[in-house]
């Protein structure tokens, strides 16, 4: 059960793939529909939770890009799906009376509750280091970048305290302590802190290069690699984007991800920015509402074909995006909006791998230093299989069953 949007959920069906293609194992994928040609892609069943429409409202909240007030609009997401998605999980489970390992992203806590009450083994997949708390080096959480390395360890106890007390809690927490209510189990604190770490194997989708985990992260940690699994609907470039990439120089990829409607401003001022340096320009959205007049614009495209053809990206932080430009080599500029975004360009400018644009009017500087130097590169591999080595050691196959 990935929760999320595209970034969230083509790692989780590639994932899928892979538990998939390991003798005795067969996987179910519960997700919304508008997911299932990407789960058709990876070659999974599918149970469709939600609807088309749920997601596309979600999608369009302007709060859901502000750093401010993500939170909340993630909150109002998780209030009207958290029964709902935990009802069709249970129901799915009680049609299979196969043994079963329950396998979800950050936010998936029906996962988490349903190990709770049926005492199933539970896998809570990561994809990206802001998700994990630590005095030691904690993550960026906003535009004005790392905590102060001077803070005392009890400064950052303590915003943490707050952070649950006054935010999480009450908006993420909310609606999964009504469920547990009217399930007649005990309200939790710190969802996003202990409780979310008390599965039996947490998965870290990065490797330690990008983030080397500091003492005090979860001690059933581990961390297998990017998964780089961008099949959505087709795993090759269009004909038409073909030839377009065919008719010029390599060009800037712009994009803001798959959950980014109602920004056309973005677009309008990367693609100015472009046009200042001389530098062709792909928009990659969705959103049709986003694609400003003139320019060439495709819904999707997979970044592990484009990218090695590309001069570089401008991209939003989301952490698909920044694994599949590191795997590429691909210069990255990187305007992050909210959520793990700013934490993800404050590493890649760290790793040399590119630039966090700080300032929307200094776009084109940023722009132009950024293809005129070299950024570093790194070897990437997949995760993957390190991914399904930690998950198939939770439980054998049936003998003869086929199941897992």
């Amino acid at each position: 059960m990935p929760m999320g949007s595209h970034g969230d959920v083509l790692p989780l069906l590639g994932l899928g793939r892979a538990l998939q293609e390991t003798p005795g194992w067969r996987v179910k994928a519960l997700i919304s529909p508008v997911f299932a040609s990407a789960a058709a892609a990876a070659g999974l069943d599918f149970r469709p939770i939600s609807t088309a429409e749920q997601y596309e409202r979600a999608s369009n909240d302007p709060d859901l890009h502000n750093y401010k007030r993500g939170a909340q609009a993630v909150g109002r997401v998780m209030h009207e799906l958290m029964r709902l998605c935990y009802d069709e999980l249970c129901q799915e489970l009680d049609s299979s009376p196969e043994p079963t390992v329950l396998i979800g992203t950050t936010l998936a806590f029906p996962i988490r509750l349903a190990q709770e009450v049926r005492g199933l083994p539970a896998v809570m997949v990561h994809l990206s280091p802001a998700v994990f708390r630590s005095n030691l080096r904690p993550p960026v959480l906003s535009p004005m970048g790392p905590f102060p390395s001077w803070l005392p360890s009890w400064f950052l106890k303590a915003f943490w305290w707050l952070a649950d007390r006054l935010m999480l809690d009450p908006l993420l927490g909310g609606a999964l302590n009504r469920l547990r209510s009217e399930l007649s189990l005990p309200p939790v604190r710190g969802v996003m802190d202990a409780w979310m770490h008390q599965v039996d194997r947490s998965l870290a989708l990065f490797p330690g290069w990008f983030f080397p985990p500091p003492p005090d992260w979860p001690s059933n940690l581990r961390l297998t690699g990017f998964p780089l699994w961008d099949i959505d609907s087709q795993p090759e470039l269009t004909p038409e984007l073909e030839h377009w990439l065919g008719e010029g120089e390599p060009p800037v990829v712009i994009t803001g991800g798959t959950a980014f409607a109602g920004r056309r401003q973005f677009y309008q001022e990367c693609l100015a920015a472009c046009a200042d340096l001389g530098r062709r320009a792909l928009v990659v959205t969705r959103h049709p509402s986003n694609v400003p007049e003139g320019s060439f614009a495709v819904e999707y495209a997979p970044f592990s074909q484009l990218l090695p053809r590309s001069a570089a990206i401008i991209h939003h932080g989301g952490i698909g995006t920044v694994a599949q430009a590191l795997a590429c080599a691909t210069p990255q500029l990187v305007l992050p909006q909210a959520h793990d975004q700013f934490d993800n360009a404050h590493r890649v400018q760290s790793l040399a791998a590119g630039l966090w644009c700080r300032r929307p009017v200094r776009l084109g500087h940023d722009l132009g230093q950024l293809l005129a130097k070299p950024c570093r590169r790194y070897t990437v591999s997949s995760g993957l299989p390190e991914a399904v080595r930690a998950i198939t050691s939770l439980a054998s196959p049936l003998p003869g069953s086929g199941c897992g």
